[in-house]
């Protein structure tokens, strides 16, 4: 069920929002604020990336932000999740987030929903202007390495499509050659489909040894690819993929809530819709799939 933990007044600017938004002002104008505090957004998935999108998104001055997450808090989550108090009572990660990402901003309406997405999801997720999805298939975190896909639905709609962390960006002049991380990224979600899971520590032996037996043929099968054949490129990258890390999260929630922010203001989104990043290669691109 959901529940509404925080009202706050809409209507013209007052002079203490002005004072705490200044600075973006500055950036995109009155404007550009006005249409952040008009957008109501729901955030699907409360694990450390949607932790760093959430305090994006709120201290951006959103009009409400819904934190959607039916799961409980878990051991893995001290890895990134920084809005759950480590002697928080609370069982349910979006409830245990409330408060701390409230006080980010009380200009921001935080709202808490633990009900499963699956549950009136086509009904529910039309009375939100934008809607980011994290902790799914086309969103999600492992270890030190990461990926985001955009698709803009509408004007203010966008999924969000996660994977690691941190550094450079290039844009792909040619997407002939697949990226390493792709094949990577393709294992762990027929992983995740097939075993209805993400990678567990305490099944980490055989659970590599799954992505090996997903991630080899494709390779072999790809004619264009031969330098990845030649050996298992992937090798010093599995032991990263079991949990969440804050500077993975840092860096994907970042481009996440940049790309929402330009969805937001209308500005144009860009073709290369895929953005990898290796943490081991310090490199992040965007590509177009």
């Amino acid at each position: 069920m959901a529940s509404e933990l925080m009202k706050n007044g809409d209507g013209e600017m007052s002079k203490d929002e002005r004072k705490v938004y200044d600075r973006q002002i500055r950036l995109w104008g009155f404007d550009g604020q006005n249409k952040l505090r008009a957008t109501k957004v729901l955030l699907i998935g409360m694990q450390g990336l949607g932790a760093e999108i959430a305090k994006n998104l709120i201290l951006s001055g959103v009009n409400s932000i819904t934190l959607k997450d039916h799961t409980e808090v878990s051991i893995l989550d001290r890895c990134s999740q920084f809005l759950i108090p480590r002697d928080s009572e609370e069982r349910n990660r979006a409830k245990a987030s409330f408060s701390a990402a409230q006080k980010l901003n009380p200009n921001v309406k935080v709202i808490v929903d633990t009900t499963p997405i699956e549950e009136n999801v086509d009904s529910f997720v039309t009375s939100f202007d934008l809607v980011i999805a994290t902790e799914c298939s086309p969103t999600d975190v492992y270890g030190l390495f990461g990926y985001f896909y955009q698709d803009v639905i509408s004007t203010h709609s966008l999924y969000g499509e996660v994977f690691p962390n941190n550094a450079e960006i290039d844009t792909l002049t040619s997407t002939k050659k697949k990226p390493q991380l792709y094949y990577l990224t393709s294992a762990l979600l027929k992983f995740q489909s097939d075993s209805n899971r993400k990678p567990n520590p305490d099944t980490s032996e055989e659970d590599i040894e799954e992505l090996k037996s997903i991630i080899h043929p494709q390779i072999n099968d790809s004619s264009s690819d031969q330098e990845n054949k030649e050996s298992d490129v992937f090798e010093e990258y599995y032991g990263e993929l079991f949990c969440e890390l804050s500077p993975t999260t840092s860096i994907i929630g970042a481009m996440v809530s940049q790309t929402a922010l330009n969805t937001v203001m209308n500005k144009p989104v860009d073709n290369y819709n895929v953005f990898f990043y290796d943490h081991i290669e310090h490199e992040g691109k965007f590509h177009l799939l």
